[in-house]
């Protein structure tokens, strides 16, 4: 277990109005980012900069990605693909970690591909299908498939998440003030030069992004 004083912490800020992901009215320039800057278990130097954005409204918990890279890969198109093969971010959030239920993992490459689960660890977990996940959308700058240069320096994902979900699966509500578990993650198995980047780091041997003992925090804000 990690030493809680020491994670790392994130205040997801409300907003008034509903909006989609791209929505250029959107209020990403208001909202702090966090990095994901540890790089783990490889030392071949790639260090892509990632920059995370999050807020809520009534309804959606939004992301935001920006991500530095000029070379990506994207083969997987179809929802539940191994996304994590491709040019990957990863938002992995246990809502309410005082219930001991799981958390969700949101996988998505480049072009917006979605992998998603729910589970208390790695081996038990039970795959997201279009019916619980009702209401969300994604936008990417990126079109797949695509293995190379994309046409920038920088690619961006946006996807909204329903509040709803977490209400289903924990039968809670999230409200200001709230305190979720969570972790932000950047890789590509089969990429060009793999890579494996954390928010929060994880001390294991071996890559694993599915240790919730190591996650930081996020909270609601009011």
């Amino acid at each position: 277990m990690t030493n809680a004083a020491l994670r790392p912490s994130y205040t997801i800020l409300p907003v008034d109005a509903e909006f989609g992901p791209g929505d250029a009215s959107g209020p990403w320039p208001g909202i702090p980012s966090l990095g994901i800057d540890h790089y783990l278990w490889l030392n071949n130097g790639y260090r892509p900069p990632v920059e995370v954005k999050l807020c809520y409204s009534r309804s959606f918990l939004h992301a935001r990605f920006r991500v530095g890279e000029r070379r990506v890969r994207v083969k997987y198109t179809k929802f539940q693909d191994p996304v994590y093969k491709d040019s990957c971010v990863e938002f992995f959030i246990d809502a309410f970690p005082e219930s001991r239920l799981g958390y969700v993992n949101f996988e998505t490459n480049a072009a917006g591909t979605l992998l998603a689960a729910f589970g208390p660890d790695r081996f038990n977990r039970k795959p997201l299908w279009p019916e619980d996940l009702a209401g969300f959308d994604v936008s990417a700058s990126v079109a797949g498939p695509l293995d190379g240069e994309h046409g920038g320096d920088t690619w961006t994902l946006e996807y909204r998440i329903p509040l709803a979900l977490f209400r289903k699966i924990y039968s809670l509500e999230v409200r200001p003030g709230h305190r979720a578990a969570a972790n932000f993650y950047k890789c590509g198995d089969e990429t060009e030069v793999p890579h494996y980047g954390a928010w929060s780091p994880v001390d294991t041997p071996s890559p694993d992004f599915h240790r919730p003992d190591f996650f930081g925090e996020v909270v609601f804000g009011q």
